[in-house]
């Protein structure tokens, strides 16, 4: 997380900076909880060297996979939970912030899997293993079907924000925001470690929501955010084989924000 840790610093740096610059300019912290609706994955890849498949019942003699075939297969997501933490300035009805973002989705299970066109669900699993002999007595589908492991996401983001203030104790806003997402991904089917490794990728974010002013300290604030990621690269340690997956979340939250003056 390289990458994350000095954008934050940067990003906290220039917040820290702006503020003596602005005629009146208030500062606050705040946190926020909310339902992550990851949308679920192609989890796309091509096989980094040749695979030799094992020999199971209707792959016999066993088949060399050549180094660039494709892989894939879907995963599928549960509703995850998300944690944030803030701290902005605000300039009239402009706010900037930095946040910092945890997200978990557990995996419910995985489904159609192919490797150089084949379908593999059908098979039995010993196919995965080069230098099985025999059949393992389940099938591939219904080996990774069993849904463990998670995807996790620790994010940075700088955030601008337009509120549109008006005479009641409400305050709508849309707001976007960039940065750096660390990605962690474990895919762990039937106690099998498929993927297990993690990536710094470029993420956006949009979001729009409501604020209360509970009085002139705290404020209550409810969010809808779609928040995407680039492609961070993945290695299989069961498969000779390099993943490149993006993620596409809703976040809905809930969060309580603290105004002061500095």
């Amino acid at each position: 997380m390289k990458r994350t840790t000095i954008l934050a610093h940067s990003a906290l740096g220039a917040l820290l900076m702006s503020a003596p610059l602005a005629q009146a300019a208030d500062v606050y912290v705040g946190a926020t909880y909310g339902i992550v609706d990851m949308d679920d994955i192609d989890t796309s890849g091509n096989f980094t060297s040749d695979f030799t498949t094992g020999t199971v019942t209707g792959v016999n003699p066993p088949l060399t996979i050549p180094a660039g075939s494709p892989v894939n297969w879907d995963t599928e997501l549960d509703d995850g939970d998300g944690f944030g933490l803030v701290f902005g300035v605000q300039f009239e009805l402009f706010r900037a912030e930095i946040e910092y973002s945890y997200t978990s989705n557990d995996v419910d299970g995985h489904a159609n899997v192919t490797a150089a066109g084949v379908a593999l669900d059908g098979i039995d699993a010993g196919v995965l293993l080069t230098g099985n002999v025999g059949d393992l007595g389940t099938t591939v589908g219904e080996l990774v079907g069993n849904g463990q492991g998670e995807v996790e996401t620790s994010t940075f983001f700088l955030n601008g924000y337009y509120d549109f203030r008006n005479s009641t104790n409400w305050t709508p806003f849309l707001g976007a925001g960039i940065g750096y997402a660390n990605v962690e991904i474990d895919y762990s089917p039937s106690n099998v470690g498929i993927i297990d490794d993690d990536d710094d990728v470029f993420a956006w974010q949009i979001m729009g929501g409501v604020s209360y002013a509970i009085n002139e300290q705290f404020e209550i604030t409810g969010s809808i955010r779609y928040r995407e990621t680039d492609e961070a690269e993945f290695n299989s340690s069961l498969l000779q084989s390099e993943f490149d997956i993006e993620t596409e979340t809703l976040i809905y939250d809930l969060g309580i924000r603290y105004n002061f003056s500095i």
